[in-house]
C-alpha cells in the first residue's frame, strides 16, 4: 500500500504563497491554527498545505472537515502510517510551488489578520530581502502567556538577520513568524540531501540557509503565538529540563561542514567550541548533576576531532 494519499486542492493555478502546516495529534489546537490562516485579510492568494501524519486522535477528522469546507484553499497529504516529522516536512516542502512560503505547525496560531499582507507586501517592494519574520509570544496549552523562563523568543525591536548571524547559527525567530521567497524551487540535490540527512533541527537549518544567501527583515510586530506543551510527544516535552548542549554542539559541527562545502562560508571552529564549552560549564556549576558532568566531558573530548 502507498504510504500516503492526497486530497487534491481544487485550485488549478499557483497561489502567491504556500502555507506549510504539519500536524500530529493536535485535535485540541488544529482548528485554531487553521482559523488563524483563514482569517487573513490579504490581496495575495494562498494555499494551505497540510501534512497529517496519521494522528491517533481526531486531528485527521478535523482536517478533513476543513478541507470539505475550503477545498479551493486547502490541500491535504494524509499518511496511511506515521512517518515522522522529517518525512512529513519534506513531502510538504516539495509540494510548494508558490512564489512565497510561510509555515505554521498545527498547535501554533497567527494573531494578526494582516500578517500575510504586511510580510508579502514588504517582500514585493524590497527585492534585496529573501524573507521576513516577526515577534511571537509563547503560550501554554490554553493560550495563557508563559513565564519568561519558558520563552526562547524574546520580544525585540526590528532588525536585519543576515550572513553574520547565520554563520553564528542563530535563528531569526520561531517558524510561525516566517514568510520567505520560495527557495526550494532552486535548491540543488545537495541541499535537499543535506536537509534530509544531516540530523540537525530543520528549523535551524532552513533559517541559516536563508541568512547565508541573503537577508531577512524582522518586524517588531507580534503576529503569532507559539504553543509550548509540556507533556506528550511534543518537542518541548521531550527537551524540557534536558541538557542539550552536546547535541547542539554536534549539530553545529554538521552545519559548519555543510556551509563550508556548499556556500564557501567558514566558521571559526575554536570559537564555536569555546562557546559550547562555556555553556556546558555554566550548566554544571549551576547544577552539579551526573548528566551535566557527562556533557562537559563530551565537549572536552570532542575538541580537535
Amino acid at each position: 500500500m502507498d504510504e500516503k494519499k492526497v486530497l487534491l486542492c481544487k485550485r488549478k493555478e499557483c497561489a502567491d504563497v504556500d502555507i506549510m502546516m504539519l500536524t500530529y495529534n493536535h485535535e485540541n489546537y488544529i482548528g485554531q491554527a487553521l482559523d488563524s490562516v483563514l482569517m487573513q485579510k490579504t490581496d495575495y492568494s494562498y494555499r494551505i498545505l497540510i501534512g497529517e501524519d496519521c494522528s491517533t486522535d481526531r486531528t485527521r477528522e478535523i482536517v478533513e472537515d476543513y478541507y470539505r469546507k475550503y477545498p479551493d484553499k486547502i490541500e491535504v497529504v494524509l499518511w496511511e502510517k506515521n512517518v515522522g516529522g522529517l518525512k512529513n516536512d519534506l513531502e510538504i516542502m516539495h509540494r510548494c510551488n508558490a512564489r512565497y512560503v510561510a509555515s505554521i505547525e498545527g498547535d501554533d496560531y497567527w494573531t494578526d489578520c494582516r500578517k500575510l499582507q504586511k510580510q508579502i507586501s514588504f517582500l514585493e517592494n524590497h527585492s534585496e530581502y529573501i524573507g521576513t519574520a516577526h515577534n511571537i509570544r509563547c503560550v501554554d496549552e490554553k493560550g495563557n502567556l508563559l513565564h519568561r523562563d519558558f520563552d526562547y523568543y524574546y520580544i525585540r525591536e526590528a532588525y536585519i538577520y543576515g550572513k553574520e548571524l547565520a554563520k553564528r547559527q542563530k535563528m531569526v525567530s520561531q517558524t510561525a513568524s516566517l514568510v520567505y521567497r520560495n527557495v526550494y524551487r532552486s535548491w540543488s540535490q545537495v541541499e535537499w540531501d543535506f536537509y534530509e540527512n544531516c540530523g540537525v533541527n530543520g528549523d535551524l537549518v532552513g533559517q541559516v540557509m536563508l541568512g547565508i544567501q541573503s537577508e531577512v527583515y524582522f518586524f517588531n510586530d507580534i503576529m503569532a503565538d507559539h504553543r509550548r506543551i509540556f507533556k506528550g510527544d511534543s518537542w518541548t516535552a521531550k527537551s524540557v529540563n534536558k541538557n542539550r548542549v552536546y547535541m547542539e554542539y554536534s549539530d553545529s559541527r554538521k552545519l559548519q561542514e555543510f556551509l563550508k562545502k556548499n556556500y564557501c562560508v567558514t566558521i571559526e571552529a575554536d570559537n564555536m567550541w569555546k562557546n559550547f564549552w562555556e555553556e556546558s560549564k555554566i550548566r554544571f556549576l549551576s547544577h552539579s548533576s551526573l548528566e551535566n558532568l557527562k556533557v562537559c566531558l563530551q565537549i572536552v573530548r570532542s575538541k580537535g576531532k
